[in-house]
C-alpha cells in the first residue's frame, strides 16, 4: 500500500540552508522504522524553516529498507494512522 506524504528537502546556498517541500508516495511496507525529528521542530519554532507551516507541525524521520532516511511532515501517530487507514480486517462470524 502506498501513502502520500510531504518530504522536507534541504538545499545549501551561499546564504545558508534553504528548505523546500516535495510530495512523495511511499510504499508503507518499505518503512523500517520511524522516529520523531525534534531538530526540524526547533528550526520551525525559531523561524528558520521558510515553508509557511503551522507552528504546531510535527516532523518524522522515516528509514526505508534501502537505508534511505527521509524527513516528512506529520507526527508518528499521524503517519501510522495513514498506514492503517486502508487496512481492513475480516471478522469471522
Amino acid at each position: 500500500m502506498f501513502i502520500k506524504l510531504y518530504k522536507i528537502n534541504k538545499r545549501q546556498t551561499t546564504e545558508g540552508s534553504q528548505f523546500y517541500l516535495t510530495e512523495i508516495t511511499v510504499n508503507a511496507s518499505q518503512i523500517s522504522f520511524m522516529s520523531e525529528n525534534t531538530e526540524m521542530k526547533s528550526l520551525l519554532n525559531e523561524g528558520k524553516l521558510d515553508l509557511d507551516l503551522n507552528q504546531n507541525a510535527n516532523f518524522t524521520d522515516l528509514r526505508l529498507h534501502n537505508s534511505n532516511d527521509i524527513t516528512v511532515i506529520g507526527s508518528m501517530s499521524f503517519i501510522e494512522s495513514k498506514i492503517l487507514k486502508d487496512k481492513k480486517t475480516l471478522l469471522r462470524g
